[in-house]
């Protein structure tokens, strides 16, 4: 007759065992999960520090374009500052266009930097609707503009101009519609004799369209 007396020395001794196993599978479980906690925190701070470094990269990008800009404001304003401080490699007054043209100025030509700066004496504030801007006419014809002029209170007026178009021989000043971009239709007031590269000294000659009261093209 098999016996119905409960081991319980056996029993005992198996729950032992899975408490014995628990204890090493429960370890090792919170060990992946350390582990892939840890990974996923290196990815993060791996993505944080990519995030950083392409912050960094842009910030130093930038810091670049402004030191380049302001290297560029810096020459410009010492070629600006020497321009001004030069005599000119000539100097020519400006002569009447027109019968009704009141204005008269100066310009020392700088045809090596492509630069003049003009003076301008005896104006009036232009009639309504109108400006005065300063333009160059090169030997062919073409007229480009330099600047407007805005005349003072005392009637005069000075502009810089650098960026004068080679083969230039005339510095003008004219009145055109205000707002206007182009020259079309421009009324030349006077005009002044732009020297080729190489000439020097005081031009005393008037330049071709003075006292011609041609109209322009540009």
């Amino acid at each position: 007759m098999a016996s119905d007396r409960i081991e319980f020395g056996s029993v005992l001794g198996d729950k032992g065992s899975d408490a014995k196993l628990w204890l090493l599978i429960i370890p090792a479980i919170l060990g992946v999960f350390a582990i892939a906690g840890y990974g996923m925190w290196k990815m993060s701070q791996a993505g944080s520090l990519e995030r950083d470094a392409k912050a960094a990269q842009a910030q130093i990008a930038e810091l670049q374009q402004t030191l380049e800009q302001r290297d560029k404001l810096l020459a410009d304003a010492r070629s600006e500052e020497a321009i001004q401080r030069s005599a000119g490699a000539a100097v020519s007054v400006f002569y009447g266009v027109n019968a009704r043209a009141q204005e008269s100025g100066v310009a020392f030509a700088h045809p090596a930097e492509g630069a003049v700066r003009a003076y301008f004496y005896g104006l009036t504030p232009p009639p309504e609707g109108k400006e005065y801007v300063v333009a160059a006419r090169t030997g062919s014809g073409e007229v480009k503009a330099l600047g407007d002029v805005v005349p003072g209170n005392d009637g005069t007026a000075f502009v810089l101009a650098r960026d004068v178009p080679g083969g230039t021989t005339a510095i003008e000043l004219l009145l055109r519609p205000r707002g206007q971009e182009g020259l079309d239709g421009a009324e030349p007031r006077v005009s002044a004799r732009y020297p080729a590269s190489g000439a020097r000294g005081v031009l005393t000659d008037a330049p071709a369209q003075a006292r011609r009261g041609r109209g322009t093209r540009g």
